[in-house]
């Protein structure tokens, strides 16, 4: 065995024997499908913990922390425990602090009992982070085996910052290996599945934190995206992603522009919308850029995160003429165009010819210009082997300084030339699918040539982007057409991904959207999510 291969089977012991005895599943099923009922059936969770664990609404939540209705410790232990479950089924977590965190929630429970008051809006409140945030003593390996074994010295500042919020930090999440794939694997802590459909991937790159959440193991977590991160694991497990634009929440990635032409943000993930704003408002409420320079100062507008009040213009994307989505996005797509419509919003086909140009000419290219020097020095570091299937750069693919430069100007001019056609439109939010498949079998990335255009689009343009649930797969709506069948695609992404589709695979699994609403979006697009969302709730009485 390499060397290692022995030294990432280790990390995963070490891993395995910080979740306590009486934590640990007796008989964990080989072949399961939702890792919910399964948690709940263990034993392992009190009553209470269940019923601490089955909140979704993390102001809900954190309301009752501060009134003192729950402990922090029993909020904290529950997840905590919750978690150790989570990760024993899906894979979910790399660093797993549990017994810090238990110590951490009794300091602030002494606090407010001695102060009568709380640390912070988020006094308390367990949270979960992708594995690339920096913990002060723990490991941030991002999945190469090389890292293994080298805590970092400090916090990130972004880590220091959800701490004077009153956060209560006990677990970090899994992620690919370069954090370029739309899929959670890497030789340390090896492959994260859906909670909802162990057969299936959780997503990537912020998969694990997706997975954890959808699990019930996390109420709020921190996920990044440069390419769809946060937004595509969200949506396969039915959930709220929120990819914000970049000075919104701190995050290193954000202001790096020397090894990323296209800055990687931070934002939240959630199972409820409201859980989402009220990360995002009391984020804004504690003057962040006096911490963080790469944060603006840029306060909340509450008001503009109300549903709005008047109709609405929708543009549309079905499809972007790259890939085709499959056949239960393409019908979510036309049941939300057909329910904003009847509710008197005015729904248009958005334009796209010009994403295709925009993915491949200067998105790919812009996260490639490095020529894959970072993932070889890392695996360079123990003689690892690199992950295939992922989006990394080769020799052929490194530009040279002035390259660089003439890619960055071209990718402004295409932002500015956007913009203007956004302002033209008057439009108050683009609506498009988040990814062109519903659910792939783990691995399967290896040979797909992924594509990724339908979120890293908003990346490029630096725009807010918020993914949320809309339906679910039916297995008899969602039977391939006739034209589905006949249908030929334009290229290897396109013919693959069609080739892919299995209603029976992946029936019941949840599918979503997207909500863009341009530079600063935030609110807005929690204003329009608040209307997608009642259209929902309306659909199913």
């Amino acid at each position: 065995m390499a060397s290692w291969k022995k030294i990432a089977e280790q990390k995963r012991c070490t891993q395995f024997e910080s979740i306590p005895q009486d934590w640990r599943l007796n008989n964990k099923p080989l072949d399961f499908q939702d890792s919910r009922p399964l948690i709940l059936a263990s034993g392992i969770l009190t009553p209470k913990e269940c019923e601490i664990t089955s909140f979704t609404d993390a102001a809900d939540l954190a309301h009752r922390l501060k009134n003192s209705e729950y402990t922090s410790v029993e909020v904290t232990t529950a997840f905590c425990k919750r978690a150790a479950l989570a990760q024993q089924l899906t894979g979910c977590c790399t660093e797993m602090f549990f017994s810090e965190a238990i110590s951490r929630a009794q300091e602030l429970d002494e606090l407010l009992k001695t102060t009568g008051k709380p640390v912070g809006p988020l006094h308390g409140l367990p949270m979960s982070l992708k594995d690339n945030h920096n913990i002060k003593n723990h490991d941030t390996t991002v999945g190469w085996v090389g890292l293994v074994g080298k805590p970092a010295a400090q916090d990130d500042v972004g880590v220091s910052y959800l701490r004077r919020l009153g956060a209560v930090l006990f677990v970090k999440t899994n992620i690919p290996q370069s954090l370029m794939m739309s899929d959670s694997y890497n030789h340390v802590f090896l492959q994260s599945v859906n909670s909802l459909n162990a057969k299936l991937i959780s997503g990537g790159s912020s998969g694990g934190e997706a997975a954890l959440i959808g699990a019930g193991g996390s109420i709020l977590g921190i996920g990044t995206d440069i390419g769809g991160s946060i937004r595509i694991p969200a949506n396969l497990q039915g959930l709220y992603g929120l990819c914000p634009t970049t000075g919104r929440v701190s995050n290193r990635g954000s202001i790096d522009h020397q090894r990323s032409l296209v800055p990687s943000v931070a934002g939240p993930i959630a199972s409820c919308l409201s859980s989402v704003e009220f990360f995002m408002s009391n984020y804004a409420s504690q003057n962040a850029h006096t911490l963080d320079p790469a944060i603006l100062p840029v306060p909340w507008s509450s008001q503009e995160a109300l549903p709005p009040s008047r109709p609405l213009k929708i543009g549309l994307i079905r499809n972007d003429g790259v890939v085709r989505p499959q056949p239960p996005i393409e019908r979510a797509v036309d049941e939300l165009r057909h329910e904003l419509q009847s509710h008197g919003h005015t729904v248009f086909e958005w334009d796209a010819a010009s994403h295709a140009s925009a993915y491949f000419d200067l998105w790919l290219p812009a996260v490639m210009a490095d020529g894959g020097k970072r993932c070889a020095d890392n695996c360079a570091l123990i003689g690892e082997d690199l992950i295939p299937g992922m989006i990394v750069g080769t020799p052929e693919t490194q530009l040279t300084m002035t390259q660089r430069w003439d890619l960055t100007d071209r990718i402004y001019q295409y932002q500015c030339a956007y913009l203007r056609r956004w302002a033209e439109s008057q439009v108050d939010a683009v609506i498009a699918p988040v990814l062109p498949w519903v659910g792939f079998r783990p691995k399967t990335w290896v040979k797909s040539q992924q594509y990724c255009g339908y979120t890293a689009h908003w990346n490029l343009l630096n725009w807010t982007s918020l993914a949320v649930p809309w339906t679910e797969v039916d297995g008899e709506k969602d039977v391939p057409s006739e034209d589905w069948i006949k249908y030929e695609g334009k290229g290897f992404s396109d013919q693959f991904n069609h080739d892919q589709y299995d209603v029976e695979l992946v029936k019941g699994m949840p599918v979503g959207v997207q909500i863009v609403t341009g530079r600063f979006g935030e609110e807005k697009a929690i204003g329009i999510a608040k209307v997608i969302e009642q259209l929902r709730r309306t659909r199913k009485q």
